[in-house]
């Protein structure tokens, strides 16, 4: 058993990258595979409980992550993110593993959104837009940062809470190394002006409508979308997305419950022209086209993520003699 002060102990943001990285390129592969998606929203309560699992023929572990989110937990001093991930040998089908999966979650969630950068993105980008100030959204500026080092300006926004996007830019600031630019948009027209000058947009928002517009995006722009995760969820306009070059981290999920889920019910997007990031990092398609393309990953969590993360951890953790054996 690991927990989260173990983890953190044993993980950082370059590692985390690599096992995306890993991850992806084994699905698309046929190394890998994903099991039903289980996603369940309380009736009448801000909070919902996710099932995410899958097996990993090509890491020799299968497993799955149990994760609640509960945005009211504020009021309670307890984070509204939490988790439970269970990893077993897949030859013997023994429990290897159970540890805590809230810095898992928000790490390989900021990791996944700084592997569409690092593949989609264009080399010279140098303003970032992050809107949504939560748990992922300091996870997701390391990881770009990780993953693209031209970046000279990083613009945060929060249109629900705008207090919070002041708030969350001094800690940004704190984070990262000197000489970067930080600044906030705290409404509609802030962050309109934030987006047409922004390389890089990442969202990591709740949003059930479209926040950022099409006609404010500029050619060349690339945007890794992590926030929509479950049906109904959307950061982005409708015609934004059908009019970027859409990547994902799994096809079927992200018709079902991702950004690109209403352009494709409205008939606005193919799922044909989805790609999987899985085939651009192994060359199997050639990702961006030209400067001038917008590009849109739209990441809505994988088990996969979870499983070799957390794999990569026992691996680490009983090489150094970290965590606790328990007899169950």
């Amino acid at each position: 058993m690991i927990n989260q002060e173990e983890i953190a102990s044993l993980l950082d943001m370059s590692t985390v990258i690599s096992a995306m990285e890993k991850a992806y390129a084994l699905k698309v592969s046929g190394e890998a595979e994903l099991f039903p998606l289980v996603c369940h929203e309380f009736s009448g309560e801000d909070s919902e409980f996710d099932i995410k699992s899958g097996s990993m023929d090509g890491a020799g572990v299968f497993g799955m992550k149990l994760v609640s989110a509960f945005y009211g937990n504020d009021a309670y001093g307890l984070p509204r993110l939490s988790g439970t991930i269970l990893i077993f040998d897949r030859t013997t089908g023994m429990l290897k593993g159970m540890l805590d999966g809230t810095l898992i979650t928000n790490m390989r969630t900021g990791a996944a959104g700084g592997v569409g950068v690092k593949y989609l993105a264009r080399q010279d980008s140098e303003k970032v837009l992050v809107l949504g100030t939560g748990a992922q959204a300091m996870p997701l500026i390391k990881a770009t940062m990780e993953v693209m080092p031209g970046i000279r300006k990083i613009t945060v926004a929060n249109v629900h809470t705008p207090g919070r996007a002041e708030a969350f830019a001094g800690e940004v600031k704190q984070n990262i190394p000197a000489g970067i630019t930080v600044d906030f948009a705290e409404d509609m027209s802030s962050l309109e002006l934030a987006v047409r000058e922004a390389d890089i947009i990442l969202t990591a928002t709740p949003s059930k409508e479209g926040l950022i517009k099409a006609d404010w995006v500029r050619p060349g722009t690339h945007l890794s979308c992590i926030g929509s995760d479950m049906e109904g969820k959307q950061e982005l306009e409708l015609e934004l997305t059908a009019g970027a070059k859409c990547f994902a981290d799994d096809t079927k999920q992200v018709i079902a419950v991702g950004e690109c889920e209403k352009a494709v019910k409205a008939g606005l997007l193919d799922p044909g022209d989805i790609t999987e990031i899985g085939d651009v990092i192994l060359n199997k398609h050639p990702g961006r086209r030209s400067d001038d393309e917008i590009t849109m990953f739209d990441s809505t969590g994988i088990g996969l993520q979870d499983l070799m993360t957390a794999s990569m951890i026992i691996d680490k953790a009983k090489e150094l003699n970290i965590g606790t054996v328990l007899k169950i």
